[in-house]
């Protein structure tokens, strides 16, 4: 059965590949723009504590699967496995372009994904970090004009 448990999977692999991704970055690049990828790096490892504060806070009924729809939960589980889970697979590409590409497509993603989460785990947190990572997804774009 889907569950509680799995969101926070879902979750915790975006995020993690995120901090990856943007650490892989700040090593490979100099200046001001390592420096924006060190800070997103962290925002990503960031986010994944915060979700799992969020999600430890779930009643044992609804880890349990005690949501009021199974139909959600494998909405959002088959959307990350089509959607996400190949993004995340990839490795950082070399070329940078390319690279900064990559790591917008799986912002995005997130965003649409986690605004889903939202609807079904109310809590201003989940709030935050979709607008967190919007930020993320114009500091990428204003990086991709330089």
């Amino acid at each position: 059965m889907i569950g509680i448990d799995q969101l926070l999977s879902v979750a915790l692999k975006i995020e993690s590949k995120g901090y990856s991704c943007y650490a892989e970055l700040a090593q490979r690049t100099r200046g001001e723009v390592s420096e924006t990828f060190e800070r997103l790096a962290e925002d990503e490892r960031l986010h994944a504590a915060r979700f799992k504060e969020i999600f430890s806070r779930i009643s044992r009924k609804e880890r349990e699967g005690g949501w009021s729809s199974e139909e959600v939960l494998g909405y959002l589980t088959t959307y990350a496995e089509l959607s996400i889970f190949p993004k995340l697979k990839k490795e950082v590409p070399e070329k940078l372009e390319d690279a900064l590409e990559l790591v917008l497509d799986i912002e995005k993603e997130s965003i649409l994904f986690y605004l889903e989460v939202a609807e079904y785990v109310k809590s201003p947190v989940i709030t935050e970090i979709v607008d967190e990572e919007r930020r993320h997804v114009r500091t990428l774009l204003m990086l991709m004009k330089k």
